[in-house]
């Protein structure tokens, strides 16, 4: 079954993440740093992709409008294509490709390049991990799994700032319960 944008457990697990934890926004602004300048690109992000608009949860090098609002509408995301499909999505030349040329963000922000890869937590993307650029380039396989480490690294850093209280593991307590439903309390 191919996953929707609007898929609920999806966004169950992403509205179980404080994203506006400030030593949360801090630790993903450097995770995004450190990939745009490993990988030469002069914007990074950390993008969580909602069911109408991305919000850039972590970001580097982003300047004007984008910086101001941390987000784009859906119809604008590159890393929705990344969530969609679960895998990388890369863009050499954004000007030059089918999907992506009549996109805003190319024709009046000047985006050329672009490569994301999935951020995943509990099963479900949430968002992505990537970086942009404003003139066309190709990204090699390291460039891809320099990304991935950052996805993974943030995926870890998201559980440190979960608003759940799921557990780690099941206690003994609990071991062979299951799901227990909450039962009534009478006062």
């Amino acid at each position: 079954m191919t996953p929707t944008i609007d898929d609920r457990r999806r966004l169950t697990v992403l509205s179980a993440i404080d994203l506006d934890h400030p030593e949360l926004r801090k630790r993903l602004d450097e995770i995004a740093e450190r990939a745009a300048s490993r990988l030469g690109r002069p914007v990074g992000l950390v993008s969580m992709v909602l069911d109408t608009a991305q919000f850039f949860a972590g970001s580097y090098g982003l300047e004007g409008w984008l910086a101001e609002l941390r987000g784009t509408p859906i119809e604008w995301s590159f890393c929705v294509n990344a969530v969609m499909s679960g895998e990388p999505y890369v863009v050499p030349d954004a000007a030059a490709d089918l999907v992506q040329s009549a996109n805003p963000l190319v024709t009046a922000d000047g985006v050329r390049t672009y490569a994301g890869v999935p951020i995943v937590v509990d099963g479900v993307v949430l968002g992505a991990h990537c970086v942009l650029g404003f003139s066309p380039s190709e990204f090699g396989p390291e460039d891809l799994d320099e990304l991935r480490r950052g996805a993974e690294e943030i995926a870890e850093v998201f559980d440190a700032y979960r608003t759940d209280e799921r557990p780690a593991s099941p206690g003994p307590d609990q071991q062979g319960l299951g799901d227990v439903p909450d039962l009534p309390v009478e006062v």
